[in-house]
């Protein structure tokens, strides 16, 4: 698959010589990840992927984003919208527009552990393609007190989320 977004040009990319997708705003410690986890057995569309399997995928001890040395303390997926008019569009193979790929986007709570012992309630979008029995997934995360707000750093994340797009090739 080929994967695309837009991000502040300011923002720094981190986890590359693991080969990982992450970026961060130093200002503030937004982030974003790409991630990406098989089908659960026996589901085969995305709209019917439970949103608890998306939280254990992203956020529980052997999940993306751990691994990539983030400490969660809890976790909870708020609310799942299908974002494109047919979810039973397969994401098959010889689909070649993003646009004929089933696309789900995911609401999310979170509190990270910082370096130094102390909670943090996060909040963020998860934009996920299904494509080949695999879903491909944009993470972004903002400190929940200005996510909630909606200002400039919600605006921020719901961009990148929006630019996201994944092409089979």
């Amino acid at each position: 698959i080929y994967a695309s977004f837009e991000s502040p040009a300011d923002w720094l990319q981190l986890d590359r010589i693991m080969g990982g997708v992450q970026f961060v705003d130093q200002r503030n410690g937004d982030k974003l990840y790409v991630l990406k986890v098989k089908f659960p057995p026996g589901v085969e569309n995305i709209k019917d992927v439970p949103k608890a399997y998306i939280g254990d995928a992203i956020f529980n001890p052997k999940g993306d984003l751990v691994r990539t040395g983030n400490n969660v303390e809890d976790y909870k997926v708020l609310s799942a919208k299908m974002m494109t008019e047919d979810g039973d569009a397969d994401g098959s193979e010889s689909s070649n527009n993003t646009n004929d790929l089933p696309r789900r986007r995911f609401k999310v709570r979170y509190t990270t552990v910082t370096g130094n012992g102390f909670s943090v309630e996060r909040k963020g979008i998860v934009d996920a393609y299904s494509c080949g029995g695999m879903i491909y997934m944009l993470m972004t995360g903002s400190n929940a007190v200005l996510f909630d707000k909606k200002g400039r750093e919600r605006d921020t994340v719901e961009y990148i989320c929006d630019t996201f797009k994944v092409i089979p090739v």
